[in-house]
């Protein structure tokens, strides 16, 4: 007998279906990872700009005199400030009633509107990553500014946070680069190198002796040389007949050192190679700011005037900042 309808197998038989939406969407995020584990996130009430105070200037009245020598009496200017402004950052889930009712009771296999705002939330965080370690000029200048332009290769022109680091004033501003091409004779960062690569940024931020560095972010290239070196000198001891070599995660001289690439499913900027920063994500360092009731969030649901579909806006409010620590931050490149 021949089929009128589906059929006998599609009417007897289903196909397997796993009923989960995995996730081919969310990037690797390692700085916001990096951030939030070494206390580099700042989350405030408000305010119409964030502002980082700073003691900028030396007494210019100190100096080595006599039993009965004099000193000047200037009036010394010793505070200044910089100035961020908010950036925003916003997207929408859309869908019909029908699309609503339709997922709905047995006949479900994925929850296909949770699945969209799953969606709109990993893709958001795959554009704010993107900005934390871009320079903030993409979209016309609302972009994040971020990494590239608060710690630059040449620290000694551009403006950021309102502070034009060009002028001699603004010294205090200045994080530090190392250029492996003009800065040593070593050349470019290898696995032969990279440990002394790593102590002249360390060595460059000590402050008392003592490590001002929280972390490290290092582009796939540096982080890999790292391995490299570390593995050259790990000592397998034979416990269990299991040779376990390699490392999940690193620490050197006490800065843990975060990988900063991973799986790119956007597109959009990954973090440089051949770079790698040393930073200082106390207060006051380098340190990313929510407005604390805009940090992805959900606004109310929007029926449409002339349709039957439902709209929700998830938003934003955010972006980088840098303080009185500015010179304690480092960038190491090829």
């Amino acid at each position: 007998m021949a089929d009128v309808g589906l059929g006998q197998d599609i009417t007897t038989t289903g196909r397997y279906r796993s009923k989960i939406l995995r996730d081919a969407v969310n990037d690797a995020h390692p700085f916001m990872e990096m951030a939030e584990k070494t206390g580099g996130i700042k989350r405030i009430s408000g305010g119409r700009t964030i502002v980082e105070e700073a003691k900028t200037a030396q007494n210019a009245t100190v100096g080595w005199v006599g039993a009965s020598g004099t000193v000047p009496l200037n009036d010394t200017r010793i505070a200044d400030a910089a100035e961020q402004t908010w950036r925003y950052l916003m997207g929408a889930v859309s869908f019909t009633l029908a699309e609503r009712y339709q997922n709905e009771g047995e006949g479900r296999y994925v929850d296909l509107i949770a699945g969209k705002f799953e969606v709109l939330e990993d893709t958001m965080m795959n554009y704010f990553h993107e900005g934390l370690i871009s320079a903030g000029t993409s979209a016309g200048g609302l972009q994040l500014s971020g990494l590239a332009a608060a710690v630059p290769t040449v620290p000694t022109t551009g403006t950021y946070m309102g502070i034009d680091r060009s002028n001699a004033n603004a010294a205090w501003y200045r994080p530090q680069a190392f250029n492996t091409a003009s800065s040593w004779s070593d050349g470019a960062v290898d696995a032969g190198n990279v440990k002394r690569f790593l102590d002249k940024g360390i060595n460059a931020t000590m402050r008392s002796s003592k490590t001002q560095v929280t972390c490290g972010f290092m582009g796939q290239t540096h982080f890999e040389y790292l391995t490299q070196a570390i593995q050259a000198i790990q000592v397998i001891q034979n416990e269990s007949d299991t040779a376990k070599v390699g490392f999940q995660k690193q620490i050197y001289r006490g800065v843990p050192i975060y990988y900063a690439g991973g799986v790119n499913y956007s597109g959009l900027t990954a973090p440089t190679a051949t770079r790698t920063y040393l930073l200082c994500t106390k207060p006051g360092g380098l340190n990313i700011v929510y407005h604390k009731k805009a940090e992805f969030e959900m606004l109310e649901e929007i029926q449409s005037n002339d349709q039957a579909a439902i709209s929700r806006l998830m938003f934003t409010m955010a972006n980088m900042t840098l303080g009185g620590l500015a010179k304690l931050n480092w960038v190491g490149f090829d």
